[in-house]
């Protein structure tokens, strides 16, 4: 039972190690997303959005579970007027966290301009229950009349 016990005791710095690279190297990945997502902002921002997609396809290629990735995809192909494949991104950011408020309103954007009135009706009271209070006017609009 000693010579087992001994055997974990002397493996013990090495377990610690080897945790700590782990974790260091979690954080790094974290890091390296953020900076490519606060990057293809400043190319949204900016309207690179050529350089917005490579950004984002390497922050996809880290984790690609981020929600907030495939919401500023949505917002590169609605500043390039491909509101189809914008309306999948949004959608598939929806699909990760259901709570993504800003993907529900940039999808109903676009439903209204499709003038689809039951998908933004729907979208922008979603977003401004989750918290979205700037589409307040947009949202009393989908109140029935009595």
């Amino acid at each position: 039972m000693n010579k087992i016990r001994n055997s974990i005791v002397s493996y013990r710095p090495c377990l610690i190690v080897m945790i700590t690279m782990i974790i260091i190297s979690c954080t790094n990945k974290m890091d390296k997303v953020r900076e490519l997502k606060l990057e293809a902002n400043r190319n949204i921002y900016n309207m690179q959005n050529n350089a917005a997609k490579e950004n984002l396809e390497k922050a996809l290629k880290i984790n690609a579970q981020d929600p907030e990735i495939y919401y500023l995809l949505g917002n590169v192909c609605f500043n390039e007027r491909q509101y189809d494949e914008a309306i999948e991104y949004y959608t598939k950011a929806i699909e990760i966290d259901s709570t993504y408020a800003q993907a529900y309103t940039s999808r109903g954007k676009i439903y209204r301009m499709y003038n689809k009135r039951d998908e933004w009706c729907a979208d922008f009271t979603k977003a401004y229950q989750l918290g979205d209070k700037t589409i307040y006017n947009d949202v009393r609009h989908c109140m029935p009349t009595m």
